[in-house]
């Protein structure tokens, strides 16, 4: 008797422990700054990975500022907007793939030598409706239109101010906001 309970035990003891080195497939990724992703909760499944063609090697012609392109935007159309990361003190979601963009025109606290702002690329010495009327939220999806659960924070350079040229398709445009499903991004624009 006291065997098969001490077997019993062991056997419990081995399902259980076999598990734990296994984590959550669906866990969020983070970019590898090449445009890869590795599993945030260190998962051996496959992480949903960026893209190859989604950072372009040379800058896209047409680019509107963010804007302007606004002012006629609806859902469907393909634009081509230039502008920098920011907008807000972490313009990058965690574990998704979306930032937000601001026209290039917008002055960021950094564009004035006095302001010793430590997140100047959250544009707190502008007032937040001309922010909000200057900017565009930018998302990299799936198949099924849900943005990608990666960081792009650091992918190919990307990260607060950086002036970049994003291609895509306007998922929505309603009460002022826009928000694209970028197909293409330009570092450097």
């Amino acid at each position: 008797m006291h065997y098969r309970l001490t077997a019993a035990l062991l056997l419990t003891a081995i399902t259980l422990t076999a598990g734990c080195d296994k984590k959550d497939p669906a866990a969020p990724a983070t970019s590898t700054g090449a445009g890869t992703a590795t599993p945030s909760s260190g998962s051996h499944a496959l992480a949903p990975a960026l893209p190859e063609s989604l950072f372009l090697a040379a800058a896209p012609e047409g680019a509107k500022d963010v804007k302007a392109a606004k002012a006629g935007a609806k859902q469907g159309d393909q634009v081509v907007l230039v502008g920098r990361i920011g907008g807000r003190e972490e313009p990058f979601v965690a574990h998704r793939a979306i930032f937000q963009l601001v026209d290039p025109a917008m002055p960021a606290c950094s564009d004035n030598a006095a302001d010793t702002c430590k997140t100047p690329w959250d544009y707190c010495c502008e007032d937040p409706a001309d922010v909000s009327a200057s900017s565009a939220t930018i998302q990299v999806v799936d198949p099924s239109g849900a943005p990608l659960k990666i960081d792009l924070k650091d992918a190919h350079g990307l990260k607060p101010l950086s002036r970049i040229i994003v291609v895509g398709t306007v998922a929505s445009a309603d009460a002022g906001n826009i928000v694209v499903n970028a197909t293409g991004i330009y570092v450097g624009g």
